[in-house]
């Protein structure tokens, strides 16, 4: 089916094709399918939806603070750099689903940008992340660092990439993050002119330093015990990379790793981890500050966390009891 699809690509886009990559599994070819049939769909604006009335309403997520991730609470959010692929990001929606996990995606745009049959399937697989209820961020245009570049270039990479995200979804983004996470005080504030809230993170994977998926869960569980020995962070926002295909691979074991860990905390009476579906716990708004203040550490009111926490221990009580069972 893939060769067939790539053959009647390579006869009416010849030139595009030949960019594509050799072999595509089904659900990418799919996606190359639904992009040149239908270039024009587009999805809901319609703001995530809490899974409880006793959560807050998630915010707009515009004229935040400078989020970092810094929580003493056991919430873990996870996010995606650099994306969307085609080889590795549709694999990666599948994992999230099947984990029943909801996550940020910090779009690099010039993936979006121009005509041709892979910039149009990339558009698509990112209209297909938003469809799935994840979020969409801005990760500028070139993933060049900010801080290094003049005022018109900053504009540059977020006017051009925010109008490309903006053409593919029907909405524009609020949630930005600077390449690398270099920032400065110049950079907050031409960002806050324009309604972002920046996202850095504090529970970093190395996953673009290595080849392995072993070699990303092992980063991870050391810098998740190194945050809370050093920092008191018992949680916060998880940075990995959807075009790496050990990140994909990584991210269901880490997930099942942090499940495994609350059958343990469950037993000792502990907090335990509660992957968050959105960014609504480590918001807060700007107020009168100009762009260059932090967020306070992630703080969820005493009700939410009561009710999230006995939700979440009922869950596991029932994973746990099926996993010993066996």
């Amino acid at each position: 089916m893939c060769s067939l699809l790539l053959g009647a690509l390579a006869a009416h886009h010849a030139d595009a094709a030949r960019e594509l990559p050799a072999r595509l599994s089904a659900p990418h070819a799919a996606l190359l399918v639904t992009a040149l049939r239908s270039p024009r769909q587009r999805p809901s604006a319609d703001p995530p939806q809490t899974s409880s009335t006793s959560e807050p309403a998630p915010p707009s997520y515009r004229d935040g603070r400078v989020i970092t991730g810094a929580t003493s609470h056991r919430l873990i959010l996870f996010t995606f750099d650099d994306g969307p692929d085609l080889k590795t990001t549709p694999r990666l929606l599948d994992e999230l689903d099947a984990a029943g996990v909801h996550a940020v995606f910090f779009t690099v745009a010039s993936r979006l940008m121009g005509h041709g049959v892979r910039q149009r399937a990339q558009a698509e697989l990112l209209r297909e992340i938003e469809r799935r209820g994840h979020l969409i961020g801005h990760h500028t245009v070139h993933h060049r660092q900010l801080p290094l570049l003049s005022n018109a270039e900053i504009e540059a990479e977020v006017n051009d990439g925010q109008r490309a995200i903006e053409r593919v979804l029907g909405h524009r983004p609020y949630l930005l993050r600077p390449p690398g996470g270099a920032r400065s005080p110049r950079v907050d504030r031409l960002l806050a002119a324009r309604g972002y809230t920046e996202m850095l993170w504090n529970l970093g994977t190395g996953d673009f330093q290595v080849r392995s998926a072993d070699d990303v869960v092992r980063t991870f569980r050391r810098v998740l015990a190194r945050r809370e020995r050093e920092n008191g962070e018992r949680g916060g926002i998880v940075l990995m990379h959807d075009p790496h295909a050990w990140s994909v691979e990584a991210f269901p074991r880490i997930v099942a790793e942090l499940r495994s860990k609350n059958c343990q905390l469950l037993e000792r009476g502990e907090e335990l981890y509660d992957i968050v579906d959105d960014p609504r716990f480590f918001f807060e708004a700007r107020g009168e500050d100009d762009g260059t203040a932090l967020a306070q550490p992630a703080e969820p009111t005493a009700r939410v966390l009561a009710a999230r926490q006995a939700r979440l221990r009922r869950e596991t009580r029932a994973r746990c009891s099926q996993v010993a069972s066996r």
